[in-house]
């Protein structure tokens, strides 16, 4: 059976791979009536599978990516690990992309668009957690988490 309330993908290292994931996760929003978090849930996802194929992974063909994609009743949540070495998402977090650089500022959309922003020890692993917007919390299968 079906889970509604869960995307999960093991993807190749591409960026067509990507590309499909969003547009998934996007006809998935508007199926569950989540119109409204279509553009953010783009963003995070988007910025997140984007970092794990080039930082992560450095689009090596052969390494794998992780994407889980998960609805509560009040919040939706991105999981995206890589087979990369990691990074200092401590050091990161203290530092501010200027407004001329083209690069780094992929932890600044991740704190715009979350409410939650948490990476595994290793920086290899990252979990953002959004609450849904507007009111709309319709949830079509009991038992999900809060």
């Amino acid at each position: 059976m079906k889970d509604v309330n869960r995307l999960a993908y093991d993807l190749p290292t591409a960026t067509a791979s990507v590309d499909r994931v969003c547009r998934e996760v996007d006809v998935w929003l508007t199926e569950c009536r989540l119109e409204s978090e279509r553009f953010p849930m783009a963003m995070l996802l988007r910025e997140s599978l984007n970092n794990a194929v080039i930082h992560g992974n450095r689009s090596v063909a052969s390494s794998r990516l992780r994407c889980l994609v998960r609805r509560g009743r009040r919040w939706l949540q991105i999981e995206v690990e890589d087979d990369g070495p990691g990074f200092d998402w401590r050091h990161r977090l203290e530092c501010r992309a200027g407004i001329e650089e083209c690069h780094g500022r992929g932890l600044q959309i991740y704190q715009i668009y979350s409410d939650g922003l948490r990476f595994n020890r290793r920086g290899n692993r990252v979990r953002l957690r959004r609450r849904i917007s507007g009111g709309n919390t319709h949830v079509d299968s009991p038992g999900s988490e809060e």
